[in-house]
């Protein structure tokens, strides 16, 4: 609970100072990210602890050293949950950072807080300076030699993962599924595959909810970074050579430019963060690389619909994924995420099929929904959704495309005008939008695998 005595505000932020405190971890997994928030002036600290419990056993050559220089560039990357509470101008770390690795803790705030800071209307919390004793530079790390072949593939119930599974079973490799934290999609999806789930936990200190409930500022982490680096720590720890994501090419496109900087909802699955994390993690680590970086969510869609044996059991609702398990959905139909994979499938699978996916509702045909899909169409200007969905223009070819597909000739959604006026794309730039993307960092052989799904 938060001290009775002592709360910070938001309204206080000018002289308070944020602690990222050295982590703790212990040889059974276990991981304690520690926080303060301290008032300038001594009067008051609020301290913090997040818990981290990692899966499976250790091996008995455990790089120590990567170990816990993943352990400190995870506690950076978790600080965003608390630091976001109360934006203190400061952010003070207890131990030294190498340049890079202070603009890695300053590209945590200024974009993996992008969207929390402009849906908050607070860009002072872009910029807090940070502080730590400087540390030699360390050489980039140098390109993954050879390609993995013990890999840990994350998870997370929906299309694009799925795809990468069964990519990654036309190699000569073994697969354990890994997940932060534990939900019936993802579940689902290792049982379908018939693959070990690796899950790791994390659990929030319970102050920070407090804090919410007393008027804390609250919003968009970059969760996707805080859960790479999880993921590298379980590799590390159990022997596997490759730690491989999902997030596509599309992931890097943002949603608005603000204060001098690209707001994306999905800047901790871009490209840049990737770029970054892999240089960060040094010589000796697994690989990190995200398998579908080449492909759009259009090019994606085409392959994950021919999984029929996935159809039943996948989502991309964050309505599954809701604290209380009574408000559990599969698809709330309701939501950008609903709309967006409603539209993108659509083009490749039946109607009944794609009908049947979402219990029978044409989200199409629901003019409550129309506000929803004229958005992702970017239709008069409107800003593309803060969820992960892919680019205008991969939304604008999938219409184009349904327009002439048996069973949506004639429907009712294209004699919106305004959805015509933005829906005649050419085939070549379908084609376009279909065709691999560079730059990626998939290796030789992955990269061929992948390639064989066109």
């Amino acid at each position: 609970m938060v001290d009775a005595v002592w709360t910070p505000t938001v309204s206080q932020r000018d002289t308070l100072e944020f602690h990222v405190l050295t982590p703790q971890s212990d040889a059974d997994g276990s991981i304690a990210l520690r926080y303060a928030i301290r008032a300038s002036d001594g009067s008051g600290t609020l301290r913090l602890t997040e818990r981290i419990t990692l899966p499976g056993d250790a091996v008995a050559d455990v790089d120590q050293d990567l170990f816990e220089h993943l352990v400190r560039l995870l506690a950076l990357a978790a600080a965003t949950s608390y630091y976001k509470a109360v934006i203190p101008p400061k952010v003070i770390v207890d131990w030294p950072l190498t340049p890079r690795e202070k603009r890695f803790a300053e590209d945590l705030f200024r974009y993996g807080l992008a969207e929390f800071a402009y849906r908050n209307d607070v860009p002072e919390a872009l910029r807090p300076e940070v502080v730590a004793p400087v540390a030699e530079e360390k050489p980039v790390a140098a390109a993954d030699s050879g390609d993995p072949s013990r890999l840990l593939v994350a998870v997370g119930g929906g299309k694009d993962s799925i795809v990468s599974i069964e990519t990654l079973r036309r190699l000569p490799v073994d697969i354990t599924l890994f997940s932060v934290n534990e939900y019936a999609p993802i579940r689902a999806t290792a049982d379908q595959a018939g693959l070990e789930l690796a899950v790791a936990t994390r659990k929030l200190d319970p102050a920070l909810f407090e804090l919410n409930r007393a008027g804390a500022l609250n919003g968009h982490v970059p969760v996707t970074a805080i859960n790479s680096l999880i993921g590298l720590l379980t590799a590390v720890r159990s022997g596997y050579d490759g730690v491989v994501f999902s997030n596509e090419s599309s992931s890097s496109s943002g949603n608005v430019e603000w204060e001098g900087i690209d707001v994306n909802h999905q800047w901790s699955k871009g490209i840049e963060f990737e770029t970054s994390l892999r240089e960060l993690v040094g010589d000796g680590a697994p690989a990190y690389f995200s398998l579908l970086r080449p492909l759009t969510e259009l090019a994606i869609s085409r392959r994950f619909a021919e999984l029929r044996q996935y159809h039943s059991v996948f989502t991309s609702c964050n309505r599954a994924f809701h604290l209380d398990p009574e408000k559990r959905r599969l698809w709330c139909g309701d939501c950008p995420k609903c709309r967006f994979v409603f539209l993108i499938l659509a083009p490749f699978m039946s109607r009944h099929e794609l009908l049947e996916v979402f219990s029978g509702r044409d989200l199409l045909a629901d003019e409550s929904q129309r506000e929803g899909f004229l958005e992702l169409l970017n239709v008069g200007g409107r800003l593309k959704p803060f969820e992960c969905v892919g680019e205008v223009g991969e939304c604008r070819a999938a219409v184009s495309m349904l327009r002439s597909i048996p069973g949506w000739v004639g429907h009712s959604f294209f004699d919106d005008p305004s959805v015509a006026a933005v829906a005649d794309v050419s085939e070549s730039e379908v084609a376009e939008l279909l065709a691999f993307r560079s730059p990626h960092f998939v290796p030789p052989a992955f990269l061929d695998a992948l390639r064989e799904i066109r």
